[in-house]
């Protein structure tokens, strides 16, 4: 039986209400990739996660007392275990960041029980909380240093060559051979004569995005040998692949803003005046335009039938109904104009869901993750290769964050959100910062 899909508490958010939903290869695929994660050596062990979030369908999951456990969550579980019966938590140093992180998650849990004050989102939210911390710690005591970096983008790499065939075969055919686990559809769905195609995402855009935030990363293996050259090249036409398979603005504009971050390396010593000439140049076009500056969104479209107007007009209503959402978020955003339930922009989603200090508090963690990003470039001048991987990890991040604009992530795509951050808190330098575990002793 395929799983029943329906919108939560109009936030379009999917949902797989009560139902336990299990494919036998499924199954086995869990089971085996869970045998891996357990006993691989620690340097592999994220590689398993990524070919479960790549291969197996999120509508995969077994609900045990209305606790939802999809197999990423299962996925985390083993990880856990892993952690604890090889002691691999004991080197974990504290970085700023981590508590930025914990602050959000908790806010984010918090205010929207209050919110809501309802059973279902006590549960919601809960598993929410659970992905948030669980993916992010387990990936911090995993990810110690650069090596363990080169593991993750190469898995990452090769996994992406069977499934750009695979999208290539779906937008042929207009089939998507992930249907037979069910959680997508077998038919995929097409927009202006373009088919958008999904793969085990279940949505066009999510997947577009999936792969255009790695393209930083696997262009940097260029500088990495002149071996590694060739499979830069593979990773780059992969991922563009899957971009233009989605046929959605919102992954080929997050391919866009990392060409210019790639660019930016070229003067990555004059950022800071970069910055402030940009916000300089915002203000005086804010002052100029007719329109507000948030109205240049409505006119980027890179793809026939994308909804530019509508992610607009969605950012506009959440700053002028600012006192409707900013104490405790606001149960329903329907009233706001036709289709506003749909929150199809991830910093209004914060907003809307949890309120002003929430929104703030996300962009607290977003703020560190670039600083670590500075500190980190900076400190690699004798080593060309890991100057520009540490530049890709802050192109990478960029992308996230011009693709929030057009799209909320939810599901899979939040093993990467973490996992980028994770990777970049546990490679950037700790100011006298103490272990872990001296501090709680």
């Amino acid at each position: 039986m395929n799983p029943m899909i329906r919108n939560m508490d109009g936030f379009g958010l999917i949902e797989y209400k009560d139902m336990t939903h299990v494919h036998p290869v499924g199954l086995i695929i869990l089971i085996v990739l869970g045998i891996l994660m357990l006993f691989v050596s620690r340097r592999w062990a994220i590689v398993p996660m990524i070919i479960m979030a790549c291969f197996i369908p999120s509508g995969q999951r077994i609900v045990i007392a209305s606790l939802d456990f999809s197999f990423l969550r299962i996925m985390v579980v083993f990880g856990f275990f892993r952690l604890l019966l090889k002691k691999e938590y004991i080197n974990f140093t504290w970085k700023p960041i981590d508590t930025a992180m914990i602050f959000w998650v908790i806010s984010t849990i918090l205010i929207f029980i209050l919110q809501q004050k309802t059973f279902a989102a006590v549960i919601f939210r809960l598993g929410f909380g659970f992905d948030a911390f669980g993916m992010y710690f387990m990936f911090r005591c995993l990810i110690r240093n650069w090596g363990d970096v080169d593991a993750i983008i190469s898995g990452t790499l090769l996994i992406s060559i069977p499934i750009a065939f695979c999208f290539l075969i779906e937008n042929r055919t207009g089939r998507n051979l992930f249907s037979v686990f069910g959680g997508v559809g077998l038919i995929t769905p097409v927009r202006e004569g373009r088919i958008r195609c999904q793969g085990p995402i279940g949505n066009s855009i999510i997947a577009g995005c999936f792969w255009a935030s790695q393209i930083p990363l696997f262009a940097a293996l260029w500088w990495r040998s002149s071996k590694d050259k060739v499979l830069a090249i593979i990773g780059v036409i992969t991922s563009m692949i899957m971009v233009i398979c989605s046929a959605s603005s919102t992954p080929v504009l997050g391919v866009l803003a990392g060409f210019v971050g790639g660019l930016a390396y070229f003067v990555r010593y004059h950022m800071r005046a970069i910055r402030w000439g940009l916000l300089l140049v915002m203000i005086c076009l804010h002052l100029m335009m007719k329109a507000p500056i948030w109205a240049l969104v409505a006119r980027v479209s890179a793809v026939g039938g994308s909804t530019s107007w509508f992610r607009y007009m969605l950012i506009d209503s959440a700053i002028r109904r600012f006192s409707e959402w900013a104490l405790l978020g606001t149960t329903s955003t329907a009233h706001w104009f036709y289709g506003a339930q749909d929150l199809c922009n991830y910093y209004v989603y914060q907003g809307v869901t949890g309120g002003f200090l929430t929104l703030c508090l996300f962009i607290v963690v977003i703020i560190y993750a670039f600083r670590d990003v500075g500190m980190l470039w900076r400190r690699q001048k004798r080593n060309t290769y890991r100057q520009i991987l540490s530049w890709a990890l802050g192109v990478s991040l960029f992308i996230h964050c011009a693709q929030f604009i057009g799209v909320a992530y939810i599901g899979t795509i939040t093993i990467l959100w973490y996992l980028l951050l994770a990777i970049i808190a546990s490679l950037a330098p700790a100011k006298n910062v103490p272990n872990m575990l001296k501090v709680y002793r």
